[in-house]
């Protein structure tokens, strides 16, 4: 089994937005794939992160979720909008 812990960086007021969408991200797509085991959803509280820590049986099957076109149509203009991303 792998821990995978990613930690959000949100924008200023935008935490609670922020999780929600995480949240709908691991209800409608990741939830149901094959290895996934469990996951929580912690939100800071000065209000600049989210953070998810989840259990994969084996981290191809996690690394499988980009492949997800419902996975990929979350990380959406909401998503960027509530979390910093990386270029």
């Amino acid at each position: 089994m792998i821990t995978f812990v990613n930690v959000f960086t949100v924008h200023s007021g935008q935490q609670e937005v922020a999780f929600e969408r995480i949240h709908q991200i691991y209800t409608e797509v990741v939830q149901d794939q094959v290895g996934f085991v469990d996951a929580t959803l912690l939100k800071s509280d000065d209000g600049t992160t989210v953070t998810a820590v989840a259990h994969w049986d084996r981290a191809d099957r996690m690394a499988a979720l980009w492949g997800i076109p419902r996975f990929q149509d979350l990380h959406d203009q909401v998503y960027r909008a509530t979390v910093y991303t990386q270029v």
